[in-house]
């Protein structure tokens, strides 16, 4: 049955006239008769009859018009709350980041630009695993997703932007400061899980093992966790950091170099999807500083 049908026996009703009802509505009269006909038909009863001025409601019509009033204001509510949804999402950009943006200065340099050039839109964040965040972009729940280009490959049917590449390092203490991780042998080192891409994690395991360091997961992966427990615990753990990273580490840490590891960042959306005015203003800075994206 179209919901549509009932609405507009309830406009009739209300209005008393198809004629006042159709001018409400801004329908042609003749369609809005024939609307009513096919309800009347499927229903197998007549709901209105028509008068010298105006109509009548049969008895069968007044049992039904209190839940037709119902379903109509119940769509009208329905719309509304539809239309303000569509507009918030149309003013608000949602990006999940498996880092904090202040930890990738290319993207904190854009979201700036973005807050100085569009002032009547926002920018909302969170910061959540990759694993999350490429289910959070396929349920809709954000508009773009910051991973590892290693977790992006898992993603289904997604565009990416590249955001450029962090280096990854060793932290430890600086008093155990050293320059060959065979030094550093029998010790724990915490990496980043699996989820942050099957590649990333073989190839730390790989150098750590090879080493003769023991890989450990770490709980809270990010960059201010692994500090702490550095400074705090004498920990070791790997990072991947940039050149304004090495210069605000703090002194009781030194970074050792991994060469030939690096983290590429990814800004990613769901291919073919529509986003709102907001998301895609971020993604149009994001290209235009980066040079282009690639499906």
């Amino acid at each position: 049955m179209n919901l549509r049908w009932i609405t507009l026996f309830a406009t009739i009703a209300e209005e008393g006239s198809f004629t006042r009802a159709a001018t409400k509505l801004n329908i042609a009269q003749p369609w809005l008769s024939a609307q009513l006909r096919k309800l009347e038909y499927e229903l197998g009863i007549q709901l209105l009859v028509r008068e010298n001025v105006g109509v009548k409601v049969t008895d069968a019509g007044k049992r039904l018009l209190p839940h037709a009033m119902q379903l109509t204001e119940s769509s009208r509510l329905f719309r509304e709350t539809a239309r303000s949804l569509s507009e918030t999402r149309a003013r608000v950009a949602k990006l999940g980041c498996h880092i904090p943006i202040i930890d990738l200065p290319a993207l904190k340099a854009i979201t700036l630009n973005f807050a100085e050039r569009y002032s009547n839109f926002e920018l909302n964040t969170v910061t959540e695993g990759p694993a999350e965040l490429i289910k959070a972009l396929d349920e809709c729940r954000i508009d773009l997703a910051l991973l590892p280009a290693d977790a992006a490959l898992m993603a289904n049917e997604v565009e990416t932007c590249s955001i450029g590449y962090s280096q990854a390092y060793l932290l430890m203490p600086s008093e155990r400061k050293v320059e060959d991780l065979k030094s550093l042998k029998g010790e724990l080192v915490g990496i980043p899980p699996r989820e942050w891409g099957p590649e990333l994690h073989a190839a730390l395991c790989q150098l750590f093992e090879g080493a003769g360091l023991v890989p450990s997961h770490v709980p809270e992966y990010d960059r201010r966790a692994i500090e702490h427990g550095v400074v705090a615990r004498g920990e070791f753990g790997a990072l991947a950091l940039d050149e304004n990273d090495l210069a605000s580490l703090d002194p009781k840490i030194f970074a050792l170099r991994l060469d030939g590891l690096a983290i590429e960042h990814l800004l990613c959306r769901a291919a073919n999807r529509e986003l709102g005015r907001a998301a895609e203003r971020f993604w149009a800075l994001i290209t235009s500083a980066t040079k282009g994206a690639r499906s």
